[in-house]
C-alpha cells in the first residue's frame, strides 16, 4: 500500500471511530494530540506516527492493523474468526451480539440493558426475537445430520431454476457453494418448498452477492 493509500484508509477510519460521538478537537484531546495535527490526517495530508497510532488503539480499544488497512474490522477478534470459519464480519458481530445477550440473562429494567448494550441497544431489539441462533448453529454443526440441514438451506437461499432440456422437467438447486448443484424431478419438490424457493431466492441471491462486493 503506497503512502496516499495509507493515509485515506487511516483517515476514513479514524473518522469512523469519531462519528456521532466527538467532533475532531475533542478526538484529539481524548488521545493526546494537537488539533491541527488532527486535522491534517483526516485531510490525507500528514501520516500518523508510532506514537499516535498507540494512543488510538489504546483510548478506542482497536488494532493498529485495522487502522492501517491490514484487517477490515477494529479488532482481531472479529478478523480471526472471520478467517477461521469463512462467516463474514457482519455475521460474526450478530452472533457475538446474541450470544452476549443470552449470556447476560433477564434484565430488571429496559435501563439497565440500555447501560448494557449501548449504541447497539437498537440492534439487539432487532435481533432479541432469534436469541436461539448459536444454539441452533451448535447442534447443526456437530454432525452429518445437522450439516445436511445446513447444505438444504444454502441451496433454498442460493435459489432454483427449472431444467426443460431433459426428456421430463427437472428441478436444479443450486447450492451456496460454488460449482455445486443438485437435480431431481420436479415432482418431488413439494409445492410448498418450490414456491419458497421462487419468492425468496432472487432477493437473498441478490443480497449475498452485494455484500460480496
Amino acid at each position: 500500500m503506497d503512502i496516499a493509500k495509507l493515509r485515506h484508509v487511516f483517515s476514513t477510519r479514524i473518522r469512523k471511530l469519531r462519528e456521532g460521538k466527538l467532533n475532531q478537537g475533542e478526538f484529539a484531546d481524548s488521545v493526546g494530540i494537537s488539533r491541527g495535527a488532527m486535522s491534517y490526517y483526516e485531510q490525507e495530508s500528514r501520516t500518523p506516527d508510532i506514537g499516535v497510532l498507540r494512543a488510538i488503539c489504546v483510548k478506542y480499544n482497536v488494532s493498529a492493523d485495522y487502522l492501517l488497512g491490514i484487517i477490515p474490522d477494529p479488532n482481531h477478534q472479529v478478523a480471526d474468526v472471520c478467517q477461521e470459519t469463512g462467516l463474514s464480519p457482519d455475521a460474526v458481530k450478530t452472533l457475538n451480539l446474541l450470544t452476549r445477550l443470552i449470556n447476560a440473562g433477564e434484565f430488571p429494567t429496559k435501563e439497565h440493558m440500555a447501560d448494557t448494550f449501548g449504541d447497539e441497544l437498537l440492534d439487539v431489539f432487532r435481533i432479541s426475537p432469534f436469541t436461539s441462533v448459536p444454539e441452533v448453529l451448535n447442534i447443526l454443526l456437530r454432525d452429518d445430520e445437522g450439516l445436511s440441514l445446513l447444505t438444504m438451506l444454502g441451496a433454498v437461499i442460493t435459489g432454483a431454476e427449472v431444467d426443460t432440456g431433459g426428456k421430463e422437467i427437472q428441478i436444479r438447486i443450486k447450492s451456496a457453494a460454488k460449482n455445486f448443484q443438485i437435480t431431481v424431478p420436479v415432482e418431488d419438490i413439494t409445492p410448498a418448498l418450490w414456491v419458497n424457493i421462487q419468492s425468496h431466492a432472487d432477493d437473498m441471491r441478490k443480497k449475498f452477492q452485494a455484500g460480496e462486493e
